[in-house]
Formats: C-alpha cells, sequence, structure tokens
C-alpha cells in the first residue's frame, strides 16, 4: 500500500481514509511505535486534515492508535497480553455470528476457492489477505449488523498480530488447519459445529501467536 497514492474522491471521503490508514498500519508500514502526524498523512493521501484526524481518533478509540499531547498519534505496540485478550473476545462473537446466521446462507464453493489459494500461496501477507476474506465471508452471513461492525474493529486490532506473526514466525504452522472442518460442518448446515470449529481455530491462532511473542 503506497501512502502517497491519493484518495479517490467519489468514495465517502471519511470511510475511505479511515480504510486507508487501516490498511497503513495492517500492511505494516505504519509499524508499531512509529509516530503518526495529520500533515504527513493528509499531505500523502490528498486530502484535508479534518478526514485524516476522525481516522486517527477512531483508531485511537479502537485501540489500534495511542495519543499523547506532546507526540501525538503513535502506533500502538504489540503485546502479549493484549493479544491473550483480543484472540477469545474476536473468537466469541465469530461463534456468536455463525450460530445466528440462516443455514445454509454461505457460498461454500466460493469459499473452497479461498481456501485453495489460501494454502496454495507462500506470500505472507496475501496468506493474511485471503484468511480474512474467508472469515469475512463467513460472518458476512449473519443478519446481526452490529455484530459484523464490532468485529470488524476488532479484526483491524488482530490484524496487527497476525501479519507481524506471519512475516516472522512459524507461517506453516498457520496454514489454517480448521478451514476444512469448518466447511464440512456449513455443508451439513451444523451451524453449532461451525461455531465451535471456527472458535477452536482462533484459539489455536492464539496459541501460535503467543509463543511467537515470547520469544521476541
Amino acid at each position: 500500500m503506497d501512502a502517497r497514492e491519493a484518495i479517490e474522491r467519489p468514495a465517502p471521503l471519511r470511510t475511505a481514509v479511515y480504510q486507508r490508514v487501516v490498511d497503513l498500519v495492517t500492511a505494516g508500514e505504519l509499524k508499531p511505535g512509529r509516530a503518526v502526524t495529520e500533515a504527513r498523512l493528509s499531505r500523502s493521501l490528498g486530502v484535508s486534515r479534518t478526514p485524516v484526524r476522525e481516522a486517527l481518533l477512531r483508531l485511537e478509540a479502537e485501540g489500534v492508535l495511542d495519543s499523547t499531547p506532546a507526540r501525538g498519534f503513535t502506533v500502538r505496540p504489540l503485546s502479549p497480553e493484549e493479544a491473550a485478550e483480543l484472540y477469545p473476545i474476536l473468537a466469541a462473537l465469530e461463534r456468536l455470528a455463525v450460530s445466528t446466521s440462516p443455514a445454509r446462507a454461505l457460498d461454500l464453493t466460493a469459499l473452497r476457492a479461498i481456501d485453495g489459494e489460501l494454502l496454495a500461496t507462500g506470500d505472507p501477507v496475501q496468506r493474511w489477505r485471503l484468511d480474512t476474506t474467508f472469515h469475512d465471508t463467513i460472518v458476512s452471513a449473519c443478519p446481526n449488523a452490529s455484530l459484523r461492525a464490532m468485529i470488524q474493529a476488532l479484526r483491524v486490532r488482530v490484524a496487527r498480530y497476525e501479519l507481524a506473526f506471519m512475516r516472522d514466525g512459524d507461517r506453516e504452522g498457520h496454514a489454517a488447519p480448521l478451514h476444512e472442518q469448518i466447511l464440512a460442518a456449513f455443508d451439513d448446515a451444523d451451524l453449532a459445529g461451525a461455531a465451535d470449529l471456527i472458535g477452536r481455530n482462533w484459539e489455536g491462532s492464539r496459541t501460535l501467536v503467543l509463543n511467537w511473542l515470547s520469544t521476541q
């Protein structure tokens, strides 16, 4: 993601700026501990400082950024304590989303294609993107818009850990071993089983990430 690439005007500006900053954080271009300035971002994105500030304040509220009067905004450092807290919450929310979705609401052929691409790629960022698409597609079937929004906001925070681990940790150990079982449960319209497997999937990710963080 090139921070110098200007925002396209037809997109809702506030949303587009927020998403661009999220992309920069999750892609690792705005690394933990790095200062984030409104002026620099507004110049690089080709927008005024107002939507940039709104995006930064939103990310501060979501726990991605910190702010201090002297330094402005900085990307929060990664910490084992935060990771240990975030993963169980995300697991619980995604379990709830699955268990309250209509049975057979998903395109399983499309999900299997996404999972096949994930297993075939050796690029850690692409693997993360495909894993995100896999989970986002599942959650999109949930009719509860508020729950979907909560999951999306939490995934922004978790993505920082996922990507850092995928770049530096045991990438092969994070090859989504439960995805096929999750798809089989959906194929049987077993939402309770699929929800349980998704929870176990996130628990496995949490263990891998915490083990990696302990070596940093």
